[in-house]
């Protein structure tokens, strides 16, 4: 018994030398740098070069005052022969190497997207200090950098990439653009079936002052971007990928003798895609589910009645099915890319009918039947049953 008591002690102080030993030779960091020999990096915008193939902007974040430090940011460009030779011409203007784990957005010009984005998108991912959930935009300005041009005081913060990255995370509430991160248009560039799209970002000049648009989305086929969709679209399209979490349907009603337009609010959405095949000939149904509650209108009409409510809900689940089906369209006849996946979801419910279809999928999407069908639920009005009434 004495015996065993020793020789727990002595195992038990052999393990506390060990940990002891281990914590002296390996606390700190493999890759400890001095942070003022850093440059940190919030953005970065890429175009095509006046000299050279590329020319990168970084937005740099620095930091003034004494006791209250308060961060701002300096835009750098340089051009080179390739995305790593113009990362690197930036060390020779800023003195500091550049440091990528606190960048929220990549910004291409739409110039070199449609030359195509993979020789931008791959020097990135390989990069040992990078992070794969940065945000993709595509520029609709003349050039990616100009972006970094708006006002600081048009986001409400000193740091440009860090407003974008902010309207882009509260954007999912409007439904009106996409957010991209960089690992998502990768996998859809590489995968079968789908094709990538990517939030559009520029800016308008409001009382003097540039103010940003995050809105509509840009759509690729392969690598190469091809054209764009505006905000309304983009929405449909976000129904269809079962991407909706918020947003507005405005639904023109008829009433007094008058059509006024009504807000919807959408508060649940869930969207089914089914494939079919007959025949070996592949068709698409797509189911949609929403629930929305009035949020403004323009006269008194209740239309929380029982009567008027079912043709309200009629009518908003027809004109969301006819916005997606002209969307499906156009998409079909202008781009020939299947942004929707319809390709992947037959590839993962029918895994032996696509080996037959994935060769010929783009001849094949441009002609794909199509069907919509909707159901719209009107719940309660907020926080009123009945519309204001004014006079007698």
């Amino acid at each position: 018994m004495k015996r065993q008591i020793k020789l727990d002690k002595f195992k038990a102080f052999f393990l506390a030398i060990l940990v002891f030993t281990e914590s002296i030779l390996f606390t700190g960091c493999w890759n400890y740098r001095e942070i003022d020999m850093l440059d940190i990096v919030a953005g970065v915008a890429v175009d095509k070069g006046k000299d050279k193939r590329f020319c990168i902007t970084t937005e740099v974040i620095r930091l003034k005052g004494g006791k209250d430090i308060q961060p701002f940011s300096q835009i750098v460009s340089a051009e080179g022969d390739t995305m790593f030779d113009a990362v690197r011409n930036l060390i020779a203007i800023t003195g500091k190497r550049l440091y990528w784990s606190h960048a929220k957005v990549i910004i291409i010009s739409e110039e070199l997207a449609r030359e195509g984005v993979i020789k931008v998108l791959d020097w990135y991912s390989r990069d040992t200090e990078t992070r794969a959930d940065v945000d993709i935009l595509i520029s609709k300005q003349p050039q990616a950098k100009d972006i970094f041009a708006v006002g600081a005081e048009s986001f409400g913060e000193d740091i440009i990439s860090f407003g974008l990255d902010r309207m882009l995370e509260n954007g999912k509430s409007l439904s009106k653009a996409p957010k991209t991160e960089i690992w998502k248009i990768l996998n859809n560039i590489e995968g079968e079936g789908i094709s990538a799209i990517t939030p559009t970002v520029s800016y308008a000049v409001v009382n003097g002052k540039k103010s940003p648009n995050v809105i509509g989305c840009a759509v690729f086929k392969g690598e190469k971007l091809i054209g764009f969709l505006d905000a309304d679209e983009t929405k449909a399209l976000l129904f269809v990928q079962d991407q909706i979490k918020g947003g507005i349907l405005i639904q023109t009603e008829s009433s007094k003798d008058a059509s006024i337009p009504l807000s919807l609010e959408i508060f649940k959405n869930k969207t089914k895609v089914k494939p079919l095949l007959e025949g070996g000939k592949p068709s698409m149904e797509v189911s949609i589910e929403t629930t929305v509650a009035i949020d403004e209108l323009e006269d008194g009409t209740n239309f929380m009645e029982e009567n008027k409510k079912k043709i309200l809900e009629k009518d908003a689940a027809k004109t969301l099915e006819e916005q997606i089906t002209k969307l499906v369209q156009k998409v079909q006849k202008q781009f020939d890319s299947d942004i929707f996946g319809f390709g992947a979801k037959i590839e993962m419910d029918k895994p032996k009918e696509w080996e037959k279809l994935r060769n010929d999928w783009d001849k094949t999407f441009k002609s794909l039947s199509v069907t919509v069908s909707s159901s719209v639920h009107v719940r309660n009005s907020a926080m009123l049953a009945e519309p204001y009434k004014v006079g007698d």
